[in-house]
């Protein structure tokens, strides 16, 4: 059985691109091609950690991935165009793959297993996520005028989810908590953002990505080792010019 478990990864990773390349080939079935390729992950997750961690501690290690894996589900309503159609079946593919086989290293082979490794490809996940959630959530206002107020909702869930589901190991259940809180109220801010701003659908991913990222960035300085303050000056100015440079050349209609 262990074999089984052991190319489990690959397996899910593989059904994942030709779920979603389904998905796209029969574009009038959505979503119910994708729905089987979100379910094999918590499933695959199940099989791996079943007897050997506990599912609650599982699931939120794979909680991130799964969220990525909604956002590039929620993505092919609007996704257009073979490199973007592609990029999304890899990357589902990818991240599938990276987050089932870590948590086989975790729990079947831990000396092979890098150190926060779950971890840290979750934090990669994060940025990824929040693109294709806010870049389609702001299409479907633009497009299909769909309210207002799921937009904010959805970005303020996102942002609650992510920061619980990405925090520091050593954090407590009330510093969870409290950065639960700060994701929600960082979601309000990009879904009222996402609301105002007249810009393209993808310079609304970005800037939620953004925002997100250096927001969960800033929290790293909280937790030991703290870097040094000098990679601190170049990482806040090389953010501040990334952020006014992607503002002053985007396009706004």
């Amino acid at each position: 059985m262990i074999l089984l478990y052991r190319f489990l990864p690959l397996l899910v990773a593989v059904l994942e691109g030709v779920l979603f390349w389904s998905q796209m080939n029969n574009p009038l079935t959505y979503p119910w091609i994708v729905v089987f390729g979100i379910i094999a992950l918590p499933a695959a997750t199940v099989a791996i950690a079943w007897k050997r961690l506990p599912l609650s501690d599982a699931f939120e290690r794979i909680l991130p991935s799964f969220i990525l894996l909604l956002a590039l589900a929620f993505a092919l309503l609007l996704v257009e165009g073979p490199l973007a159609v592609w990029a999304v079946i890899i990357i589902a593919s990818v991240s599938v793959f990276i987050s089932l086989e870590l948590l086989f290293l975790l729990v079947y082979d831990p000396p092979r297993y890098p150190v926060n490794g779950i971890s840290r490809a979750n934090i990669a996940y994060v940025p990824i996520a929040v693109w294709y959630a806010a870049s389609t959530s702001v299409g479907l206002l633009v497009f299909l005028h769909t309210p207002p107020i799921w937009h904010v909702a959805l970005m303020t869930v996102l942002g609650a989810v992510l920061f619980r589901t990405t925090g520091h190991s050593g954090a407590s259940l009330h510093e969870k908590a409290v950065w639960s809180l700060l994701g929600a109220l960082v979601g309000v801010h990009i879904g009222l953002l996402g609301i105002m701003l007249p810009i393209s659908m993808p310079m609304h991913g970005l800037i939620a990505a953004f925002l997100v990222s250096v927001t969960l960035r800033a929290r790293r300085y909280l937790y030991a080792p703290h870097p040094s303050p000098r990679q601190a000056w170049i990482e806040g100015v090389a953010a501040v010019l990334l952020f006014v440079t992607s503002l002053s050349t985007a396009k706004w209609l």
